[in-house]
């Protein structure tokens, strides 16, 4: 069966974020603006939130419109120690001016030294706060890549976020 392509089959996009940061002694370790207690968190110019960042990059790229950087610059005053599920909040009401709605969202964390299983419903409603979605609707997986690599070692928290959205302009 052949699908004929027209307008209405043009409304659903995706996109794909991805972040990594590693991670030092002494700092704040966030995601999805979830403080996790950790001995180490990431040295960035705003909180370091891995998953905020890749989340922000997955709806730029949902709309082809730039990534994290283009929108948030770090060398920004206002985004240094800025909260990175602003960010998302933020990205949000530019891809509904841009004439979309964020249909679902699924991310996923690797981070082999600390447990992040206790902090992922959290890390769901916050997502869900930002981009005003039904809790439904997002998914956050976690995974310790069993000790390899430096996210199993510890050393560093990669996550990668997929989005789907779809376009309410006639």
């Amino acid at each position: 069966m052949s699908v004929q392509m027209d307008d209405r089959n043009q409304g659903f996009r995706t996109g794909l974020g991805h972040d990594i940061h590693r991670l030092v002694p002494g700092k704040r370790l966030v995601l999805a603006g979830v403080d996790i207690p950790s001995d180490v968190g990431f040295d960035t110019h705003s909180d370091g939130d891995v998953l905020s960042h890749a989340l922000v990059d997955a709806l730029a790229g949902a709309i082809a419109d730039g990534d994290l950087g283009t929108h948030f610059p770090e060398n920004d005053p206002d985004a240094q120690e800025a909260r990175s599920l602003g960010f998302v909040e933020q990205f949000a009401e530019h891809v509904a001016r841009a004439g979309y709605v964020v249909a679902n969202v699924d991310c996923f964390v690797v981070l082999g030294t600390v447990r992040l299983r206790p902090h992922i419903e959290a890390m769901r409603a916050n997502i869900a706060a930002a981009l005003q979605l039904d809790l439904a609707k997002v998914s956050v997986k976690a995974r310790s890549n069993d000790g390899i690599g430096p996210e199993g070692e510890g050393t560093a928290c990669v996550a990668w976020a997929n989005v789907l959205v779809y376009a309410v302009r006639a």
